[in-house]
């Protein structure tokens, strides 16, 4: 009972980093095994890496003594993004015109083409990749 008047008198705030003038415009979330991503690499070597990922891209993970998990990372976050956009790789839409980099504080970064920005003329796309033994996960959130 004591921590239910707690709650209710607590006022309430949010950490998030959206102005009320912000809206939720798309949510995506992808996983993957981080052994598929290794078994892709070995098969096919920089024609999958070349293909899937931005120069940056590829130099930010392969700095890693293992590069795998953030190739994967890397992966699920680009497929979070167009899931958040509503559409998927293809025509219209490659693998480099979605680039995930770091800042300098090491928080993944989403960068859209142009021809994407204005096509879907949303403001920010939130990112976040994690990753464990097995699996890599990303979740993105289309905001305006």
């Amino acid at each position: 009972m004591l921590a239910m008047k707690i709650i209710q008198e607590a006022p309430i705030t949010t950490t998030s980093m959206m102005s009320p003038k912000h809206s939720i415009l798309g949510i995506g979330n992808d996983i993957i095994e981080i052994e598929r991503i290794r078994l892709s690499i070995e098969n096919h070597g920089d024609r999958f890496l070349n293909r899937l990922f931005t120069p940056r891209e590829r130099a930010y993970c392969l700095g890693f003594r293992d590069p795998h998990p953030r190739f994967a990372g890397r992966f699920a976050a680009k497929e979070a993004v167009v899931k958040a956009l509503g559409c998927g790789f293809g025509k219209s839409v490659s693998w480099h015109d979605v680039e995930i980099i770091n800042n300098e504080e090491g928080k993944p970064i989403v960068h859209l083409a142009a021809h994407l920005l204005q096509k879907f003329g949303t403001r920010d796309i939130l990112i976040t990749i994690s990753h464990c033994k097995l699996y890599a996960t990303a979740v993105a959130i289309r905001t305006w």
